[in-house]
């Protein structure tokens, strides 16, 4: 008994503890409880609704529906949108209560905002969207740890010191080097130092993403953009690696309208979606690399000069290999060590191979070493590596006419047709070594990149063609 008189009188109190918005009216309409969540969603004083029939305020307009007269005549629960006149939308949840006679004594109404139930599951997609984006990059990004961070150079202890330095701060990095000195090691050096290395590292080759894509992968965009666009929309990379790192390789390639979209990111921390009308704040910092030289770009016309001084904050050079001798070394073997557990071969350098390998000027640099010894492992079969598997490299090879050097194909019997197009191969097999990616063979051959493209995936569709050939005439002459 005493019980129940307690809760008569603080009943007000315990339903304005509560986190919706509640109504009850008697069975003929009159409301004789609000809580005080109910007056902040409709914005009607208590005083002017308790004591007054609900079906009053639709006629004057207050809003739109009630649930009292469908929950008496049912009996049973119901459900309703509410439109009240200061422009909310909100969920009636309409629940009786029996008096012993099993007659609708009192309508309970449950009342929730719309509005912040589309925010809340708005948020929830935009979440899911991020995380598909980042998961999405894993398998593209977990390829690095065969790169290893060789310091064995003084010129590289001094990187490294200088990207430990940076790494503690938030400020904007550029890094510049030639094509294949390890701009991407130093990138995300420079991430697992930082106070963001638990977030996540995303890298965007900004030079190998079509012109046409390249706005929707970085920025994402809204739903029903363009045509076959996601119902949903879709979150761009800069949004996945909120809180964490971008990493934009090749910088100097990216188009013009896209490096004023950039600059608003670096001025204002905000991404435009295509298709939005409203900015999404993003909390990342940005580390560039380029093998251009961007201030040579600017008086050309060809990059922002805002973006540019924008970039130029943090500004670290990675020497070339040739200028670093005492990591080729290291990296040979770290290199070797990592693809012979891949392959599951044992092989080790002779004294001679790796001399030569030290003397050799590497144009194509770290990536260059990588990859011979990549081919050295996938077809070696027994005993230390000697100089003559090391494939025309020679510790005589410098950076002047003799490196483009190639041997002539056989001529009896082949036309000048296949004999040009048997040495164009080799151009183009030499040219992948030394410079990396098609993009920058493409600038150094002064080529349009979609011909070095298209020559380059026929001259290995043609190989995969003779390869086959070659298979079926072995099992034949078996």
């Amino acid at each position: 008994m005493y019980t129940s008189r307690m809760l008569a009188d603080y009943i007000e109190e315990l339903c304005d503890t509560f986190n919706d918005a509640m109504c009850v009216t008697d069975r003929n309409g009159i409301c004789v409880l609000v809580n005080r969540r109910h007056s902040e969603l409709t914005g009607i004083p208590k005083r002017d609704i308790v004591g007054h029939r609900v079906q009053d305020m639709v006629l004057h307009g207050v809003f739109d529906t009630q649930l009292n007269s469908k929950v008496v005549e049912t009996g049973q629960d119901v459900k309703s949108v509410q439109n009240v006149f200061n422009g909310r939308r909100l969920l009636l949840d309409g629940h009786p209560v029996l008096d012993k006679k099993g007659k609708v004594a009192y309508v309970v109404t449950v009342i929730r905002d719309v509005t912040a139930l589309t925010d809340l599951r708005r948020e929830i997609a935009a979440q899911k969207e991020l995380l598909e984006t980042f998961q999405s990059l894993n398998n593209a990004n977990s390829g690095s740890a065969r790169y290893p961070m060789v310091m064995q150079s003084r010129a590289m202890q001094r990187l490294c010191a200088e990207a430990e330095a940076i790494a503690d701060t938030d400020a904007t990095v550029l890094l510049q080097g030639e094509t294949g000195v390890g701009k991407d090691v130093v990138a995300r050096r420079i991430h697992h130092e930082s106070r963001r290395s638990s977030a996540p590292f995303i890298k965007v080759d900004c030079g190998s993403i079509p012109e046409n894509l390249i706005e929707t992968e970085l920025f994402g965009y809204a739903p029903g953009s363009f045509s076959g666009a996601s119902r949903h929309g879709k979150a761009g990379l800069l949004e996945a690696a909120n809180t964490g790192t971008v990493f934009l390789d090749e910088i100097g390639e990216l188009p013009m309208p896209m490096q004023s979209r950039l600059l608003r990111v670096l001025q204002d921390f905000e991404v435009m979606r295509v298709g939005a009308t409203e900015p999404r704040k993003v909390d990342v910092r940005i580390i560039a690399a380029t093998n251009k030289d961007l201030g040579r770009e600017v008086a050309r016309g060809t990059f922002r000069p805002d973006l540019y001084y924008r970039l130029k904050v943090a500004v670290l050079n990675i020497p070339p290999l040739r200028e670093r001798r005492g990591d080729i070394q290291p990296l040979a073997e770290a290199f070797l060590a990592y693809y012979c557990a891949r392959y599951h071969k044992k092989l080790s350098f002779s004294d001679e191979a790796m001399d030569v390998m030290c003397h050799y000027s590497w144009p194509g640099n770290v990536r260059e070493l990588e990859n011979l010894v990549q081919g050295l492992v996938a077809t070696a079969k027994r005993g230390p590596v000697k100089p003559e598997d090391l494939r025309g490299i020679t510790a005589e090879n410098g950076d002047g006419e003799e490196n483009l050097s190639f041997s002539l194909p056989t001529l009896c019997g082949h036309s000048l047709k296949d004999i040009m197009k048997s040495f164009e191969e080799s151009v183009l097999d030499r040219g992948l070594r030394q410079f990396g990616s098609i993009s920058e063979m493409a600038r150094q051959f002064q080529m349009d990149r979609s011909t070095i493209f298209r020559k380059v995936r026929d001259m290995q569709a043609r190989r995969k063609r003779t390869a086959k050939t070659r298979q079926g005439t072995s099992r034949q002459s078996r």
